[in-house]
């Protein structure tokens, strides 16, 4: 068993847009099976934490892709995923896809936010 202090040291803080569907549906999953995670709702935060993924642990920051696979590290059934794809060139080609993905869903966001 794991005591609080341990757990604090490597507590692992993750920013996301709750208002998003798409990402609240994905931050749903993880939710479910990870611990150790705080998933914090980032929509009324500034614009920088809507725009992509953010994750602290240990006060290291990680965004994009790199917040994916510290997620996955900690969650049950994604861990092998994490295995594979935690290298600088599979976190490279993910950020390429995830960028325009990330930005649309930013875009939406933004006229969620003024409407």
């Amino acid at each position: 068993m794991k005591t609080n202090k341990v757990r604090e040291k490597n507590a692992i803080d993750v920013y996301y847009n709750d208002t998003c569907p798409v990402c609240k549906r994905e931050i749903e999953i993880y939710k479910s099976r990870s611990e150790g995670i705080k998933y914090n709702d980032s929509s009324l935060l500034e614009d920088k934490y809507n725009r992509r993924m953010y994750a602290y642990q240990n006060g290291i920051e990680y965004v994009g892709a790199a917040a994916f696979i510290l997620i996955w590290k900690n969650t049950q059934g994604f861990k092998w995923l994490a295995f594979f794809l935690e290298n600088r060139f599979c976190i490279f080609i993910m950020n390429i896809f995830y960028e325009p993905i990330a930005y649309y869903l930013f875009k939406m966001h933004l006229k969620r936010k003024n409407n």
